[in-house]
């Protein structure tokens, strides 16, 4: 493997896992007032990446039982990813009862798992999505006098990671796959104040993107935005 290869694939390897930096989210849960009740759907997220050709990530989110899946496939290029969070819903919040995830470049990968037990401190990073999600509208720290909220999840090692998070604007937003009302949360580490994550969200729709644009040093590096949306309200994950 030559050095150009090995530096894409340390890369890839914290790029896919994270399926591009859209999955960092989790946070202590607030109560589950005055929240829209979750829909199952397909979604195709449309992603720009310097230096790499655009591609689709695909989003579904089911209901299996009594609980939910997430599930989120990538490909870019000669690398795919992909991760999936079953969970259920409480009056304090989501519960993840087990993730799945992995990625493969050049016919090289790894997989990951983790139950319940692992789970029991913080949520995995779909069912972290989904709460940010359907929260994001209602949450307090989005004044610049305010401290910022905490974000902490469980990553797809299993190690504890924190962010910050303030919201931001509260608009409406055009795409292709209709028109929304919109919310964007502004997510950081601590160590690195000039990298910005910004998710948008439906406040109607818990747990879809409408867009997400990563930033360093000011300078918009990624961009993603929704393509296209499918509801089905009866299916079921087998």
């Amino acid at each position: 493997m030559n050095l150009a290869t090995a530096r894409r694939q340390r890369h890839l390897t914290g790029l896919l896992p994270g399926l591009v930096l859209l999955l960092i989210a989790s946070f202590n849960a607030f109560a589950a007032d005055d929240v829209a009740a979750p829909r199952t759907f397909e979604a195709t997220y449309r992603l720009e990446i310097d230096g790499w050709p655009d591609a689709d990530i695909s989003h579904s989110l089911k209901r299996q039982g009594g609980a939910w899946v997430s599930e989120m496939r990538a490909s870019v290029a000669v690398a795919n990813g992909w991760e999936r969070g079953r969970f259920t819903l409480g009056d304090d919040g989501v519960t993840s009862s087990e993730y799945a995830g992995g990625y493969s470049l050049l016919g090289i990968g790894e997989d990951y798992h983790m139950g319940q037990s692992e789970l029991a401190a913080w949520p995995d990073r779909q069912a972290a999505l989904f709460e940010l999600s359907r929260q994001a509208d209602q949450v307090s720290c989005w004044h610049p006098q305010v401290a910022p909220c905490t974000l902490t999840y469980t990553n797809y090692k299993g190690e504890t990671k924190s962010f910050h998070y303030r919201r931001l604007e509260t608009t409406t937003l055009d795409l292709p796959a209709g028109n929304f009302p919109a919310v964007t949360i502004s997510l950081w580490r601590g160590e690195h104040p000039g990298r910005d994550l910004r998710l948008t969200f439906s406040p109607e729709v818990p747990g879809l993107l409408l867009a997400a644009d990563y930033f360093k040093d000011s300078e918009r590096t990624s961009h993603l935005s929704l393509k296209r949306l499918r509801f089905n309200d009866l299916a079921k994950a087998n």
